[in-house]
């Protein structure tokens, strides 16, 4: 169980990588659209639909990861209703402390928010039409997860911001992300599939602000 579970953190940690150096050359804008920006979030919305939906992938991934984080028998923390925001929030922070950012004020607020209304937009839809019961039981609410998709909207938003003159920043949202959703498992919220949807969700719906925002005006 340990190698499914390494194999869940290796895709989000790699595709979160991948898309932290995809627009790394000088000649291509946070803003242009180019067919390798959509790999990372794509590979995660597939892999982790394909897994929810095949009933023996479900069965042999989902379940194993979830009784594998769940054999010991812990309480449920709640650190990850807060922290899915914190790259999102980091965004205003860092701007708000003086670390230059791609985009002013009026713009950054546009793109967050932009970016959330896509999110949820794309999210709960999929949610009503896929009704795919949490591991908890009874709720049917769980692919893909809201949590993860809101932090990962966020580390995108930050990298997209931050990440050429600050790499580390980038990364660091990430991992703030890729934790979300790890707790989300450990907390029996969601499945791993759940997980990787929703990171996938989170990236593309940055994404897709980011490659409108010239035909809008802020």
């Amino acid at each position: 169980m340990k190698h499914l579970f390494t194999i869940i953190l290796a895709l989000l940690l790699t595709t979160g990588l991948r898309a932290q150096t995809q627009d790394s050359l000088p000649c291509i804008s946070s803003h242009q659209f180019t067919n390798s920006q959509v790999i990372a979030p794509a590979v995660l919305f597939y892999s982790g639909s394909i897994i929810a939906l095949s009933p023996q992938l479900h069965n042999s991934i989902d379940f194993a990861i979830r009784d594998w984080s769940q054999a010991d028998g812990h309480a449920r923390m709640h650190y990850d209703d807060y922290i899915q925001f914190v790259p999102i929030v980091s965004v205003y922070a860092l701007k708000l402390c003086g670390v230059k950012s791609v985009h002013n004020w009026a713009s950054l607020a546009a793109l967050g928010a932009g970016s959330g209304i896509i999110l949820a937009a794309l999210t709960i839809p999929t949610k009503n039409l896929l009704q795919q019961e949490r591991p908890c039981g009874n709720i049917f609410t769980s692919f893909p997860s809201g949590h993860t998709g809101t932090a990962f909207m966020g580390a995108e938003i930050l990298r997209r911001e931050y990440g050429k003159e600050y790499p580390g920043i980038a990364v660091a949202g990430y991992a703030v992300a890729t934790t979300v959703g790890l707790m989300r498992i450990y907390n029996n919220r969601h499945w791993a599939s759940d997980i990787l949807g929703g990171a996938g969700f989170g990236i593309l719906s940055a994404s897709i602000m980011y490659w409108l925002s010239p035909y809008l005006t802020f």
